[in-house]
């Protein structure tokens, strides 16, 4: 199950670690989407076994980041 983003933690860390500012529209976009890649990195991870393929976790995520 998909944890929620708070869209107002994703206003303050726009602007205190980019000096962005993002509306509260776009920062409730943006929840949904970190929240979703957040699953599927956790998922993705669960599945892996770093000592045998361990660049498969990078490998994923950028054939995800594509999606």
């Amino acid at each position: 199950m998909p944890k929620n983003i708070d869209p107002q933690a994703v206003r303050r860390l726009a602007a205190q670690l980019r000096g962005l500012e993002v509306t509260e529209e776009r920062a409730a976009q943006l929840a949904i989407e970190i929240a979703r890649v957040n699953e599927a990195a956790r998922a993705e991870g669960a599945k892996n076994d770093f000592n045998d393929q361990p660049t498969n976790f990078a490998v994923t995520l950028a054939v995800l980041a594509k999606r």
